[in-house]
């Protein structure tokens, strides 16, 4: 693995790491809306969220932004 690819693969987890904070902040407020989440639970949905936000932000853009970053 060279070092350019090294930079991109970077790059494209920290684009995702950094834009999952919004969608993770909108869903689980959606799902406060609709169910009782406080203290423990409302940690966990927040962290459950952002992992899975995440994973298929990854494998959604490792491919696609290739010659874009």
């Amino acid at each position: 693995m060279n070092f350019e690819n090294i930079r991109y693969y970077l790059a494209v987890i920290f684009l995702v790491l950094g834009s999952s904070l919004l969608y993770t902040a909108i869903v689980v407020w959606a799902l406060k809306e609709m169910f009782f989440l406080e203290d423990f639970n409302l940690r966990v949905t927040y962290i459950v969220v952002y992992v899975v936000i995440s994973v298929v932000g990854l494998i959604f853009y490792i491919p696609r932004l290739r010659g874009v970053v």
